[in-house]
């Protein structure tokens, strides 16, 4: 929709009214074919203007074509263009500006895994690297913690989260609480579906796809879960086979 057309296009309509209005006051015979070729322009127009009328707000072309005594023929047609022409200048903006304020997404209160790894690249607008190193540097951690180097990324999310007792060479991690909670339990089964997401549905596209193009609000949604996913591992303890 070019809404600055349309505002352009019903501002000029309105001012064909008043003009037309101000020759009907007049009694000049030197205005009579003036006036005419205006009623008809604006006649000629009048079906386009209340489709653009009713396209920003159904109904508002919809107005009476009654001749009013003191107000004139076009009185209702020039109120509707007005408030159309309006609505397409300033409704956009309007709405932006009274929405609810939202919360913002600071990147720099992301998990320090994440954001010193990926702030060089975004600060060089380098935005999917910087999704790609995040990823690393969280797996990086991951494997620190366990002291395994063995497994990676997913694999390693899967038997780091694991629900099972540990075994030996496979050490788990574990959230605080009940353990015998369903909500323990919960944390546990969660974490590991959802590290397994982040390196499967995150990672591995910005890895493997190098024409690969992420806009600034994705990039940032994307470190945003690798964030959360950085601070449940920085969270939870070792637990050793027995």
């Amino acid at each position: 929709m070019d809404a600055t057309w349309a505002a352009d296009q019903l501002n000029e309509f309105a001012r064909m009214i008043d003009r037309l209005s101000d020759l009907e006051m007049t009694s000049r015979r030197d205005t009579e074919e003036e006036r005419d070729d205006l009623d008809r322009e604006v006649r000629r127009q009048e079906p386009i203007m209340r489709l653009a009328e009713n396209t920003i707000r159904p109904g508002l072309g919809d107005y009476s074509s009654e001749y009013d005594e003191w107000r004139g023929r076009w009185w209702n047609a020039r109120n509707a263009a007005l408030q159309a022409a309006g609505l397409y200048q300033y409704g956009e903006e309007a709405r932006r500006r009274l929405r609810p304020d939202a919360p913002d997404l600071v990147a720099d209160q992301f998990h320090p895994w994440v954001w010193e790894a990926a702030r060089p690249f975004w600060e060089s607008d380098n935005r999917t690297e910087a999704v790609w190193v995040a990823a690393r540097a969280v797996n990086g951690r991951l494997q620190q913690k366990l002291g395994r180097h063995d497994l990676g990324e997913t694999r390693l999310c899967r038997s780091a989260f694991s629900t099972n007792d540990p075994k030996p060479g496979e050490p788990r991690l574990r959230f605080a609480g009940d353990r015998t909670s369903d909500t323990w339990k919960s944390r546990q089964v969660g974490a590991e579906n959802f590290g397994v997401g982040c390196f499967s549905g995150i990672r591995n596209p910005v890895a493997h796809e190098s024409d690969l193009v992420l806009d600034e609000p994705v990039v940032l949604e994307q470190l945003a879960a690798l964030s959360l996913l950085a601070r449940w591992i920085d969270e939870c303890v070792v637990e050793h086979v027995a």
